[in-house]
């Protein structure tokens, strides 16, 4: 079966995801669903939610996150996690300063974003990385800088 278009995209969307959602299992965390997840972090227990609402975009409209993490150690007021894979060529990275413009100014916790993949354009990675320590990005990780991150327990 060939996959192509935005069915790709998706796929492999789902599949870094799924990558993150395993490094947060392993390392402790429980899924809640996103309107339990502020409620859930008074059980000072490591726990996760998926596209949980992380504030109003830019656009004034409801803005979702791909991951809000808690951990009461190492991450007591929250964190979100952004997983962004570009495979082949195409808008998509010019969708990112509208992403960096969000986690900056408009998330209620500080963010993490996972990008890999490759298909990006030129200097797309290089701007993004540029953007790190302003408003509430804090690091941009491929997936082995993300692993590594993970593997020293910062999840």
């Amino acid at each position: 079966m060939v996959i192509s278009g935005g069915t790709q995209a998706n796929y492999t969307g789902n599949a870094l995801e799924q990558y993150v959602e395993l490094r947060l299992v392993t390392a402790g965390y429980t899924r809640v669903g996103p309107q339990q997840f502020k409620p859930a972090m008074y059980n000072e227990q490591p726990i996760y939610a998926r596209q949980f609402h992380a504030g109003t975009s830019i656009y004034g409209t409801p803005s979702y996150a791909d991951f809000a993490i808690y951990h009461p150690q190492k991450w007591p007021d929250g964190l979100v996690i952004e997983a962004k894979w570009q495979q082949v060529g195409g808008s998509v990275d010019e969708k990112y300063p509208y992403l960096v413009l969000n986690i900056q100014d408009c998330y209620c916790y500080p963010t993490v974003l996972l990008l890999d993949g490759g298909g990006y354009k030129k200097g797309a990675e290089q701007w993004i990385r540029s953007q790190v320590g302003d408003g509430n990005l804090l690091r941009v990780f491929n997936m082995v800088e993300f692993q590594t991150w993970a593997n020293k327990g910062n999840i």
